[in-house]
């Protein structure tokens, strides 16, 4: 009885981990503009999948080294591909990659019983010869969540560039067009704006020598010229500056909203006649990169069975048995 509530636990495990990987499909199928943006969430995402990946690596380890009875890791597996399911959703195409799966722990797990087998004691090196089997089939669910799910999108809204990148390139060319423009934008109004003072100003000079004496006429505009003067220049300054930022401000925003649309219209009806091909094209660079992330990383989930391996034996959740087998060979009578 002890054995089999042994056999629940790991399993329980692994089921648990598939349902988890389900959830990080799911989200990689609804968040296809997260992959094709790279920002700090898609960041979080990738980290999820791996993490996910990992996760079922390790447990399907367990499982299949661990659970000796054929019949009963067949089982566990495919309640483990039940689970992704239910993690993900209820559809043709993920009950199809669902399905991958489990024919690829089954092939998984066969190889490892058959090595181990073969062995006079235990390894995990028939785990390790093995796994690629696994996480390649892992990845390719992954890879193929986000397909259906961007040409699903793409079926019903038309393909259209990632917010993020238009955001990329109409930034660029607003720091370009910024750079281009004219220090003086705003000169010709601020001249403007002086000589029209200057009128103002001539106008009171008449009307204060028509009220005051010539020499005290004199000694007041003076006066006040030169304080007038020095408010003048100091509101020419920041009517300048502000005019001058103003301009600038409403050219450079023009542009941006003219070259944004021209950008997107020019390359949506270009892309037009092959959107059905994005799908394909974004997932095998997906594929690509994730094999090559998850072969460097492959080390990790071996280092982790071996450190659990020798915990379960420390805590006497396994034990070597010794067995003795009766081979039949074929020799000359």
């Amino acid at each position: 009885m002890e054995k089999r509530l042994k056999i629940v636990f790991f399993a329980v495990l692994l089921i648990a981990a598939s349902y988890y990987f389900g959830g990080a499909c799911e989200r990689i199928g609804q968040g296809y503009e997260l992959i094709l943006s790279p920002s700090r969430e898609s960041l979080g995402l990738a980290l999820r999948l791996l993490l996910a990946v990992g996760a079922v690596a390790v447990t399907a380890g367990l499982v299949a080294a661990l659970v000796r009875s054929r019949w009963a890791c067949f089982l566990i597996f495919a309640l483990s591909a039940l689970a992704m399911l239910l993690g993900w959703e209820l559809k043709a195409s993920s009950g199809l990659l669902a399905a991958a799966y489990f024919i690829a722990s089954l092939i998984y797990a066969e190889r490892i019983a058959g090595e181990l087998d073969d062995r006079l004691s235990f390894s995990i090196g028939p785990i390790g010869h093995s796994q690629s089997v696994l996480i390649t089939t892992l990845v390719i669910v992954a890879c193929g969540s986000f397909y259906f799910g961007y040409a699903a999108e793409i079926e019903r809204e038309g393909f259209s560039i990632p917010p993020a990148l238009v955001e990329m390139a109409v930034e660029r060319m607003e720091k370009e067009v910024g750079g281009l423009l004219p220090a003086d934008l705003g000169e010709a109004a601020v001249t403007g704006f002086r000589d029209e003072s200057e009128r103002v100003l001539n106008e009171m000079e008449k009307e204060v020598a028509n009220r005051l004496p010539a020499a005290q006429a004199e000694v007041v505009m003076a006066e006040f010229r030169r304080q007038l003067g020095k408010v003048l220049d100091e509101m020419e300054k920041e009517a300048g500056e502000r005019l001058q930022n103003v301009e600038r401000d409403a050219i450079v925003a023009e542009f941006r909203e003219q070259f944004e649309s021209t950008l997107v219209e020019l390359v949506e009806k270009a892309i037009k006649p092959y959107e059905r091909w994005i799908p394909p094209v974004f997932a095998i660079s997906l594929f690509s990169l994730l094999v090559t992330i998850t072969g460097l990383l492959s080390w990790i989930p071996i280092l982790a069975l071996k450190v659990i391996f020798s915990l379960l034996a420390v805590l006497g959740v396994t034990e070597v048995a010794a067995e003795t087998r009766v081979v039949r060979r074929l020799t000359l009578g």
